[in-house]
């Protein structure tokens, strides 16, 4: 009987060591090799790399300097631009650096050509547009194509060994442009010099690695054989415990509603599948994990007095509505009952169920959202037809009456000969209960009064009829924004002198021309014109406008900048909505801006406004070169 159980002992060893211990063992070895090969040395090559970049980049910064160096001495008058980059020319020759100094560098400029070249002189002068390195890559192009990109950059190829036209290495540059002079300096590192070096680390560490894999081997058969009994154990005790819960997890593990079983302290000690799938937690995470962790910190209390009322025995039935945390950190809204339990060892315990009613909030949620869009259009169609009408309406009249003003105006110029002739012969006369001379300075005021508020209250009437079209104007003119800003800033001029005396535009002289209404946009124009000179409260503060292109994009910019009032963040996001104005009680309509953001989003693009109190606003816009045909049909 002895040697049987010592033999079942012994065969039971060997079936719990390979599966739960051994593979991990040989695992870690084989990560630990894995590690150092895939990933340690491939990082200390990218490090060396790296840190070859850096010092190719110090050293064209430096070249870079000596450049500087010579073109303010050029500035200065001391030399000629010439004698300067002959200097820098010799200078840059004579530069050597590397373990056997003959690491160097070159320049051409952006044409390009080759300007100065030590190894290669037969290239100096020469257009190297068409040269390729043995690869076939047009490297010359390439330099251009960095520096054009970002200024700078760093370039791949093949080149002979230094001075060793027979030898060909892979290279890397870093090229730089010295933008006053068309130049383009480099200078760069072999690639197989970092080779060399990862070959050497390479095999040095080999044998170190080798020496450390023997001693964890001898330690891991040491702690298989320790393993070996503990893992046994662990194993009987583990089918002990399965066997307890088998018939518990048949009724919990195919329920539909989330099943969360809690200790006194209302940790969690067992979840089922649904509340797994549900909220994305493993049950090794959520396991022991207070259930007021996954609860947010507002459902706290409530939570807490539904289990006071379990365990006082009071009557409360009612279901519980709270959210879970999910581990997306996410809000899931559920309906959550109790139930009071007792563990096998008397101490009490709770059963959570749940049940996921986010389909039954999203159903509540568009109900109202419907409700609120169907409010919200209601009101829009009644403004839109009021808008409408009340146009119509308001024009036929005030046409009317700037029609007649123009028949007063005649009137009163063929008069004032009259009244001038009668007056001298028979003094002064009164008319109306005034003297004439005074009828004669007002008259002309009072007209010219009297037909600027008739063509304000016209304007109010256009730009509500505006604000009610469906259909944008024609976009189909060829538009340049340059001379649509002269135009409005020319219209303005009086204005925007009574305003400020500091008043700047800049235009962008390579602007290409746009499809658009230049009549729209220059009632955009008008309009962030008007509102600057609006925001100065004293006639120096700056205004600027400013235009430009910006190719990355293809967008044409527009910036109005002044440096006045400026708006809160809440003003801020409710400048473009119709009919709100700051200015109501200096006759502003609020249409303004809106009927502006419109102009622009029917041009494709987009009015963007950035401001602080006390700091003033910039207003841009950004106005796309071609409309989408256009761009259907261009080559990229």
């Amino acid at each position: 009987m002895v040697s049987s159980t010592s033999t079942k002992a012994a065969r039971s060893v060997p079936h719990t060591i390979p599966v739960k211990i051994i593979l991990p063992v040989l695992l870690s070895m084989f990560l630990f090799i894995a590690t150092f090969f895939g990933y340690i040395l491939p990082r200390m090559e990218e490090q060396l790399m790296e840190r070859k970049r850096e010092m190719i980049l110090a050293l064209s910064t430096s070249a870079m300097s000596s450049i500087q160096h010579y073109a303010k001495m050029a500035d200065a008058g001391e030399l000629s631009i010439k004698d300067a980059q002959a200097k820098a020319i010799a200078h840059l020759r004579d530069l050597r650096y590397g373990p056997e100094n003959k690491d160097y560098f070159w320049v051409n400029d952006t044409y390009p050509r080759m300007i100065m070249h030590p190894y290669r002189p037969d290239l100096e002068g020469r257009d190297v547009t068409d040269e390729t390195d043995p690869a076939g890559q047009k490297l010359f192009q390439d330099f251009l194509a960095a520096v054009k990109q970002d200024g700078a950059g760093y370039v791949t190829y093949h080149w002979q060994w230094q001075d060793d036209p027979n030898r060909i290495f892979s290279k890397i540059s870093y090229v730089q442009e010295y933008k006053p002079w068309h130049w383009i300096i480099g200078t760069g590192v072999y690639v197989e010099d970092v080779h060399s070096q990862i070959a050497a680390i390479t095999q040095n560490m080999t044998f170190f690695f080798l020496a450390v894999l023997i001693v964890i081997a001898f330690l891991s058969v040491y702690i298989i054989l320790q393993s070996a009994t503990v893992e046994n154990r662990r194993r009987l005790v583990e089918i002990s415990l399965k066997k307890s819960e088998t018939r518990y997890r048949l009724l919990t593990e195919t329920a539909r509603e989330m099943i969360l079983l809690l200790d006194q302290d209302l940790r969690v000690n067992y979840a089922n599948t649904a509340f797994s799938k549900n909220c994305n937690y493993p049950f090794y995470m959520i396991h022991g994990t207070s259930i007021l962790d996954i609860l947010p910190q507002t459902r706290h209390q409530p939570f807490l007095r539904k289990i006071d009322y379990l365990n006082s025995d009071a009557s409360d039935a009612s279901i519980l509505e709270t959210y879970f945390i999910t581990n997306e950190r996410k809000e899931l809204p559920i309906e959550a009952t109790f139930a009071r339990m007792e563990s096998p060892e008397g101490l009490p315990t709770f059963l959570l169920t749940a049940r996921d009613i986010t389909d039954k909030k999203r159903a509540e949620e568009e109900a109202r959202l419907r409700q609120e869009q169907l409010m919200q259009t209601s009101k829009m169609v009644a403004l839109g037809t009021l808008v409408a009408g009340v146009a119509h309406e308001i024009n036929n009249p005030i046409s009317s009456v700037m029609l007649n003003f123009q028949v007063y105006e005649r009137f009163w110029k063929a008069a004032q000969p009259v009244l001038d002739e009668h007056c001298e012969r028979s003094g002064q006369i009164d008319i109306g209960g005034m003297n004439y001379q005074q009828l004669k300075e007002r008259m002309p005021k009072l007209l010219q009064y009297s037909q600027e508020g008739v063509s304000r209250v016209k304007r109010i009437v256009g730009e509500l009829k505006e604000f009610s079209r469906q259909h944008p104007a024609d976009l189909r003119e060829a538009v340049s924004l340059n001379q649509v800003v002269e135009t409005s800033v020319g219209l303005l001029a009086s204005f925007i002198k009574k305003a400020t005396t500091n008043f700047s535009v800049e235009y962008d002289e390579n602007l290409p021309t746009f499809p658009g209404n230049s009549q729209r946009l220059g009632q955009v124009i008008i309009n962030l014109l008007v509102n600057a000179c609006q925001a100065t409260s004293s006639t120096d503060m700056p205004i600027s406008v400013r235009t430009w292109y910006l190719e990355e994009s293809e967008e044409i910019i527009l910036e109005v900048q002044d440096s006045g009032i400026g708006m809160t963040p809440e003003l801020l996001e409710r400048i473009k909505d119709p009919f709100f104005t700051t200015k109501r009680d200096n006759n502003g309509t609020g249409l303004g801006l809106s009927i502006s953001d419109t102009i622009i989003r029917n041009h494709r693009g987009w009015l963007n406004f950035k401001s602080e109190p006390g700091r003033g606003t910039t207003a841009t816009v950004r106005l796309p070169r071609y409309d989408m045909n256009e761009v259907a049909g261009r080559m990229i």
